[in-house]
């Protein structure tokens, strides 16, 4: 998987939909690799001010680059060099910025959004690219408007965001760009709110309508979702349009039901049949049908693990009061930060769960060495989070086949189930795990 995938998507095997072992604002920081085409290479380190925009992202980017040209993938060595190089691009970012001399042409400003957005700098990045924008011909408007978009997320203004995505809309072909610019304006405005009256949470349902209208065709007919940047694949297609369907359930849509049935009828297809998309859509969509029904099982029956490393027997009752499983395996990168989040706010109704099988891929036993790497992994995880390990087969029952997972149980029935892929998913699960009224 290429680097501008991970830092695109953040999904399923390596951390869910894009990249997730990101935090919301290195994803937005990556933004230029997801919309522009970077050249390997950079001139030498100079003075800030001696370097155009479009150098300066470049030397920016280059020990990224030359960390990215070793054999390992996502390495340690790659995250040092990602933060050298966006330390580097906000500092340069704010020196350009600082003298509008050195922006004197249309491309010069759009490299300057480009670079701030890297350094995480969405002020100066936002001033560069409506900058660019009021150009009266800007010859990358469509590759602006995006990047505009992640820049008012990183500022929190969503609606100013999802204006942008509108334009995108109204004036672009649908493809696998504007598509992800969405997912970021639905990821940032779902879960604050059960109401569906709530602004955030209209804007959300109105782009996840208007995806729906333009990728359920393509599934209905096998295809994935053309992207300048690659294709978006049909699983992850089939997996937003489930999100939103998760989405309308929380706020009593009652449309949820009718595309959840769409969705049901889409899987069963011949055109999906001894394809490697089908299983991944077939578990997304079991774990959606769950919502508002009783757990699987009654209670996990699991061994927990303890600060030294001893295996204690615990059976977890599943059917009073409110739990949130957050599954997890050693090699999902993002999971650690997902429980930290969802610890944060439900201290104490969050389990990190997990089996011997879904880390080895092998037998459901466990090992010295694979105790020794879960006992490292606890330590990144608040204290009073219980990590637990349970036989494969009650966590699979829950249908985890992507790390992490977030699943939220109140009173025995279950609220949430999704692939912690992001804020937005986490907010989704505090809220099921919040609410007083049952939904469905």
């Amino acid at each position: 998987m290429s680097f501008s995938e991970i830092a695109c998507r953040s999904n399923a095997a390596v951390g869910v939909r894009l990249g997730r072992w990101f935090c919301f604002g290195c994803r937005v920081a990556l933004i230029a690799l997801c919309s522009f085409s970077l050249s390997s290479g950079a001139r030498g380190q100079q003075g800030a001010t001696t370097l155009s925009p479009s150098e300066a992202f470049r030397a920016a980017m280059d020990p990224y680059n030359q960390a990215r040209a070793q054999t390992n993938d996502l390495t340690e060595a790659d995250k040092l060099a990602l933060g050298i190089g966006m330390a580097r691009a906000a500092h340069d970012c704010v020196a350009l910025s600082a003298e509008p001399q050195l922006v004197d042409k249309p491309e010069q400003r759009l490299a300057l959004g480009r670079l701030c957005l890297f350094g995480q700098q969405f002020e100066p990045a936002r001033v560069a690219l409506v900058g660019y924008l009021a150009l009266p011909a800007p010859a990358e408007r469509e590759g602006a408007l995006i990047l505009l978009a992640r820049a008012f997320l990183g500022l929190d203004e969503t609606g100013s965001a999802y204006a942008q995505v509108l334009s995108l809309l109204r004036d672009y072909p649908y493809d696998g760009q504007i598509h992800l610019a969405a997912d970021l304006v639905i990821s940032a405005n779902e879960g604050w709110a059960p109401d569906p009256e709530n602004e955030m949470i209209r804007e959300a349902m109105d782009l996840c309508e208007k995806q729906r209208s333009a990728t359920l065709p393509l599934l209905v007919q096998g295809k994935a979702l053309p992207g300048k940047e690659g294709d978006v694949v049909a699983s992850d297609l089939y997996a937003d349009a489930l999100r939103c369907v998760a989405l309308g359930w929380s706020v009593g849509d009652g449309g949820a039901e009718e595309t959840l049935n769409k969705l049901a009828a889409i899987a069963e297809q011949p055109v999906w049949q001894h394809t490697a998309e089908l299983p991944l859509m077939q578990q997304a969509l079991a774990r959606t049908k769950m919502l508002g029904k009783p757990v699987p099982v009654a209670a996990l029956h699991a061994h927990q693990l303890n600060g030294a490393g001893a295996l204690g027997a615990r059976v977890l009752p599943l059917g009073r009061g409110t739990v949130i499983l957050a599954a997890f395996t050693l090699w999902s990168p993002s999971a650690a930060e997902r429980i930290r989040a969802l610890a944060s706010a439900a201290p104490h109704s969050v389990y990190a769960v997990t089996s011997w099988a879904a880390n080895t891929g092998g037998r459901d036993v466990s090992s010295p060495s694979a105790v020794a790497a879960l006992m490292a992994w606890k330590k990144t995880v608040p204290a009073q989070v219980p990590l637990l390990i349970v036989p494969d087969a009650e966590l699979q029952a829950f249908h985890a086949d992507q790390f992490p997972a977030g699943i939220a149980i109140r009173e025995g029935v279950v609220g949430s189930n999704a692939v912690l892929a992001d804020g937005g998913a986490v907010r989704m699960v505090l809220s099921s795990a919040r609410a007083k009224d049952e939904k469905h």
